[in-house]
């Protein structure tokens, strides 16, 4: 990876150099497009009395975004080159990749609008201009900058990566042309003016109009675009007409001393306008990236709380620049990270039977590998489970927002267990088109459960039509949380013989658990304390209600510890 990316980390006392080649030491916002492990960007001088300078960074290498972020940088893209919001930044530094210096250091002084660049570059670059990119850079040193020679600057003691290379550091300084930009012509603003909405959204299309997901992102970076450049102009046009109101003399209030013309300060200032461009930018992106983490492409691959999860990085997501590429590129992260997000999803749905309502499990002996203690497994009852605390006042028309993101959850579980992304009719939709009759006590059907609501008690009776969906979700989440042996593993058949009949023993075991000596440094019963998040109530309660299973299932016969050799013993209950 370093060779392929030319990753030289830059030494302190280069980096060190390199920032003081700036002129202005007020760092309004700083962009460093080739932030490696941000060595260049540890010797960035404090912001005067603003404390620490406020970095973006670039970086092509995904796996070290971690650690910039670690260190409190912001990651706004990946390749600089293809970067377009270049203009809210007042300076530039980099040490790009030397084969592709003279390009990166071209696109640093393309994208800036008013500020100066600092490039870390092969000498050669500026040396032997013999391609149209060195010659045109080395006309905007002579025009706009300098250059210092550094010989041996990756060979000093704090090299990371040694080379006898000589490098250049070249500075350049790109001023706004306020004339041109901010005060323009009459006729210039007229026409600048005269564009339309239908002009700059000339990519957008209605979205009913769209069949193919690439559409549909393709249409959201275009809205994005159209509303970033409409943005700017509306920057720009306030500018210039503070620019020509403050050519008109100050008002007769002023002037009179009733009240002050300038109390918002000069708008037609070049900070103005890069602080202004930045604001409104970050807000664009904030909706935009919204728009994306709502959208159905998400939320039917997550669980509410996996979407709270994602929601709660969206302070990191939204930092990138909105390209198709980076889009994609989380949408990606979303599906290759499928498997987890749909184990975390029936987890998540399994736990919300299990552990609110105590007579929604049955239990089985665990399986006991040679180096863990057996733990007491948990099973969702095949006849009925209830899940409370979903009351509704009598005038309301439909259950809670939280209620209806819990049934929405259970559909995307069942579905995914179904092998389908979907329910013909899900349980949300149950609740959703048939609230009345749910709410006069009719039995409702859905496509795995049919249902009773009791707005009254708050509670939801599941009676499942589909058992093999519901021993899909507890095999799934016995083996994961080790309850059910790995699939290659050699069992005997009374350990699954229990476990299939664990509905037939469930009230024989709580009976048996009642009779269990309490130990009252733990709070609840056995049962709620296999459910807790605290490890100590769990084991114990966890032990409890094993033990218990061992003398129920020795009374009917059956030992899960078998060896495997010996004849197997019948179900005699």
């Amino acid at each position: 990876m370093i060779d392929s990316l030319q990753f030289y980390p830059t030494p302190k006392s280069l980096a060190e150099k390199a920032w003081s080649m700036f002129r202005e030491r007020d760092f309004t916002r700083v962009l460093e497009p080739s932030a490696g492990n941000g060595d260049l960007l540890a010797a960035a001088p404090s912001n005067g009395w603003m404390g620490r300078t406020p970095i973006d960074c670039i970086e092509i290498d995904i796996t070290r975004h971690p650690r910039l972020r670690e260190e409190g940088y912001s990651v706004v893209g990946l390749d600089f080159l293809q970067f377009d919001s270049g203009s809210m930044y007042s300076h530039i530094i980099l040490n790009p990749p030397f084969a592709q210096g003279a390009l990166h250091a071209l696109k640093a002084w393309d994208s800036l609008w008013d500020g100066e660049v600092v490039a870390i570059l092969n000498a050669e670059t500026i040396r032997n201009p013999c391609s149209k990119e060195r010659r045109r850079l080395v006309r905007l040193v002579e025009a706009h900058g300098e250059v210092e020679f550094v010989e041996a600057a990756f060979a000093e003691d704090d090299s990371m990566r040694k080379t006898n290379v000589e490098v250049a550091l070249v500075y350049l300084r790109k001023n706004a042309d306020l004339e041109h930009d901010l005060a323009g012509t009459i006729m210039e603003d007229l026409e600048r003016d005269s564009m339309t909405a239908a002009g700059l959204a000339s990519g957008y299309h209605e979205p009913q109009e769209l069949a193919l997901g690439a559409s549909t992102i393709e249409n959201a970076v275009t809205a994005f675009n159209a509303a970033v450049r409409a943005s700017r102009e509306s920057v720009f046009a306030d500018a210039r007409a503070q620019r020509y109101k403050a050519r008109l003399g100050r008002s007769m209030g002023a002037v009179t001393g009733g009240y002050c013309d300038d109390a918002f300060g000069d708008r037609s200032s070049v900070e103005y306008v890069r602080r202004e461009l930045f604001k409104r930018y970050e807000d664009l992106k904030d909706r935009a990236w919204t728009g994306i983490l709502r959208s159905s492409r998400v939320t039917d691959r997550l669980s509410s709380a996996g979407q709270k999860q994602v929601e709660s990085q969206f302070a990191q997501i939204k930092t990138l620049e909105f390209t198709v590429s980076n889009i994609y590129g989380f949408l990606l992260g979303v599906i290759e990270n499928q498997g987890d997000i749909q184990l975390e999803m029936a987890c998540s749905v399994f736990d919300q039977i299990t552990r609110y309502h105590s007579d929604n499990a049955v239990y089985y002996r665990g399986w006991k590998s040679n180096d863990r203690h057996r733990e007491a497994g948990m099973r969702i009852k095949m006849t009925r489970f209830i899940l409370p605390g979903h009351n509704c006042e009598p005038w309301r028309t439909g259950i809670s927002w939280d209620s209806q993101r819990l049934l929405s959850d259970f559909d995307k579980v069942f579905a995914m267990l179904d092998g389908k992304q979907k329910p013909e009719y899900g349980i949300a939709e149950a609740f959703d088109q048939e609230f009345e009759a749910l709410k006069d006590g009719e039995r409702i059907q859905s496509s795995y459960f049919d249902l009773r609501y009791y707005p009254g008690a708050g509670t939801i009776h599941f009676f499942p039509r589909n058992k093999e969906v519901v021993d899909r979700l507890n095999r799934l989440v016995g083996r994961h949380r080790e309850w059910l042996p790995p699939e290659d593993a050699r069992v005997s058949e009374d350990f699954w013989l229990q476990y299939e009949k664990a509905e037939r023993f469930d009230k024989e075991l709580r009976e048996e658990v009642r009779k269990a000596p309490v130990d009252r440094s733990f709070w609840g019963s056995p049962f709620d304390q296999v459910c807790s998040a605290h490890e100590d109530r769990r084991n114990h309660g966890s032990e409890v209600v094993d033990q218990a299973l061992g003398r129920v299932l020795e009374r009917h016969g059956i030992d899960v510890d078998k060896a495997l050799e010996a004849p197997q013993k019948r179900l005699t209950a």
